[in-house]
């Protein structure tokens, strides 16, 4: 009996946090989730929580699970513009890395995976110019380290996508975002 009273005590807290989430007066900050709105001023603190808990997953070899958790941190914390880049750089680098996976398919499907978590990230995160910019620098560093990957319309199409991202983030404030994108568009025109 008493387990039943602490859960119906926990359900009408959460209902309570909940229904004032949604009747607040102060709009929601741009980027945030209901999840963060509900955990308020704890959504950082379990966001970090969360990432150190996925990092333990990905040293552990379980990509699944580091999956699965980096999805909680995000809807705990959907700005943190550091948790969208690191997932994408384990995905980008580390997954699709030529010495770690033999299969070019495979690492293209990875590096189309951390392109569309960065892409994501972009969308909602605090500081889009720099997950921009990441996106430019993951193309760039495929096409230099890895031109075999099969990227539809070859090697010049890496440089090329990556130019366009270094143009986006410029748009969105990058400092080093046009001198980066005329850099990738002289190595696709060298090659």
């Amino acid at each position: 009996m008493k387990a039943r009273g602490r859960t119906l005590l926990w359900g009408s807290v959460l209902i309570a946090c909940a229904i004032g989430a949604i009747v607040t007066r102060e709009p929601a900050p741009p980027g945030s989730s209901l999840t963060m709105r509900l955990a308020g001023p704890l959504a950082g603190p379990l966001a970090a929580a969360q990432w150190v808990r996925v990092d333990l997953a990905i040293r552990d070899g379980r990509t699944e699970l580091a999956l699965a958790r980096a999805e909680t941190a995000f809807e705990l914390n959907p700005t943190s513009t550091s948790g969208w880049y690191f997932l994408s750089r384990h995905l980008g680098l580390d997954l699709a890395s030529p010495e770690r996976e033999p299969d070019a398919e495979v690492r293209r499907r990875w590096v189309r995976a951390a392109l569309a978590v960065a892409a994501r990230g972009e969308a909602r995160a605090e500081d889009p110019a720099e997950l921009a910019f990441w996106q430019g620098l993951l193309l760039a560093r495929t096409g230099e380290v890895d031109p075999q990957i099969g990227w539809e319309g070859g090697a010049g199409a890496l440089w090329t996508e990556a130019a366009k991202h270094f143009e986006r983030a410029e748009r969105l404030g990058h400092p080093d975002g046009a001198a980066a994108a005329a850099q990738a568009r002289r190595v696709r025109d060298a090659r």
